[in-house]
């Protein structure tokens, strides 16, 4: 199993049991949101898709977390350079290893990367 399990997802406001979670996503969704693991390489729903106006939410609780705009082509994987804010507070969090996640439900997004010069940002999510 990846990292999940040593993640406390209580400390998150938008909670769900783990059989709710269970039920609400399928089991790959599931493995990745809230077990931390890695989704196949090329095999992401979105990995094509870049719209011109929107965003895009998180699978686990549907809180907004990047505008359409951040989103940009990468190796397989979504990448996007930046992510919403509410005033001082980030929709996406940065755990231990450069793992970020949704700051609304603790769902597994990914990694974060710095200074690897693919975004104005110098960041790649």
């Amino acid at each position: 199993m990846g990292m999940g399990h040593s993640v406390d997802f209580s400390v998150y406001p938008y909670q769900l049991s783990d059989a709710e979670w269970k039920s609400k996503l399928n089991s790959t969704e599931y493995k990745i949101l809230r077990e931390c693991g890695t989704e196949a390489y090329g095999k992401g729903e979105y990995c094509s898709f870049f719209p011109k106006s929107g965003y895009f939410k998180c699978k686990g609780c549907e809180f907004p977390l990047y505008s359409s705009q951040s989103k940009f082509q990468d190796c397989g994987w979504d990448a996007y350079s930046t992510c919403f804010y509410t005033g001082e507070k980030s929709h996406v969090g940065l755990r231990e290893h450069g793992e970020v996640c949704c700051n609304n439900c603790g769902s597994h997004l990914g990694h974060c990367f710095f200074g690897e010069r693919k975004s104005k940002t110098n960041e790649r999510h």
